[in-house]
């Protein structure tokens, strides 16, 4: 029983290897390599797209390597009625002068990935260089070049062929070769272009038709400019009025406190005692004079 156990172990051990050494000598059924220069930016956009062998074990996991200038922007998979969608991936990690990256590829349908590379400036000229060399077999590897615009002189090697013509503007396209496992595919493009236009230039956002004040859901202040102006000056009137009005009670109120107070002060100094020295009126409560000192005499009631 120890024995058959330690057997197999070992057979899983020699298995693994295996199964991982499969996965870096797996043969792709396609390659479309399409280069895009100054399509929507003023470099190269590089678009692959790749299908492995009809009878490759999935999942699988396959790396490939960029430029290190490069800058990966996509990696997708198509669905069954053409749509992309987002494809699980390692981020892009220094090796040599490349950058490698990997794939997860969970079914047997077309994959892609996309990247930017700088273009090399000489006045009106450019120039790039593409190089497949990855490890894979390929059976039906394949490129394409659109044609940027503006351009007064284009030169490719390998010489492709126009084959087809998008919105009036070339396509090139290579024969399609198959390549073994580590064979290098290189594209070198030089040309000369009167202006910086892209082929398809970033649009800002505009209104499907003009807005005006008879556009649905749309308020135009001048309809309502009248009313709101009429609706100000009711509000400052009525505030005017509370205004008088809260100002005018208090100052009746003040009034008839100073009036009141008087009465009462009239009330206490009025009295019927006069001093006999001087003849001063005194007031309530006075037991001598206020004007001459001299004692009052009480009036008898």
């Amino acid at each position: 029983m120890r024995k058959l156990f330690l057997t197999f172990i070992l057979g899983i051990l020699l298995l693994f290897p295996f199964s991982v050494s499969a996965q870096t000598n797996l043969t792709l059924y396609s390659v479309n390599v399409q280069l895009w220069p100054e399509y929507d930016q003023p470099s190269m956009l590089v678009i692959v797209d790749f299908k492995v062998a009809p009878m490759t074990p999935l999942p699988a996991n396959l790396t490939f390597r960029i430029p290190m200038d490069a800058n990966l922007i996509a990696v997708a998979f198509a669905t069954e009625n053409g749509d992309l969608l987002n494809a699980n991936f390692a981020a892009p990690t220094v090796n040599d002068a490349w950058q490698s990256f990997t794939i997860s590829v969970e079914q047997n349908v077309l994959y892609r990935f996309e990247y930017y590379q700088p273009l090399q400036f000489k006045g009106n000229e450019r120039t790039f260089s593409y190089s497949w060399g990855d490890s894979y077999a390929v059976n039906n590897f394949s490129v394409s070049v659109l044609e940027p615009m503006d351009v007064v002189a284009f030169s490719m090697q390998p010489n492709y062929v126009s084959k087809q013509s998008v919105n009036g503007l070339n396509v090139y396209e290579s024969e399609i070769v198959k390549l073994a496992a580590g064979d290098e595919y290189t594209v070198d493009l030089q040309y000369e272009k009167t202006s910086l236009t892209l082929v398809n230039a970033p649009q800002p956002v505009q209104p499907a038709d003009l807005i005006d004040e008879n556009t649905a859901g749309r308020v135009s202040l001048n309809n309502f400019l009248p009313y709101v102006i009429g609706g100000f000056g009711l509000l400052f009137i009525l505030v005017g009025i509370v205004y008088y009005w809260r100002v005018g009670r208090a100052s009746n109120k003040r009034a008839r406190r100073r009036k009141n107070l008087h009465v009462v002060e009239e009330d206490v100094n009025k009295t019927g005692a006069y001093c006999a020295n001087c003849g001063a009126r005194a007031k309530s409560g006075d037991r001598f004079c206020r004007t001459c000192g001299a004692r009052l005499r009480k009036i008898e009631e």
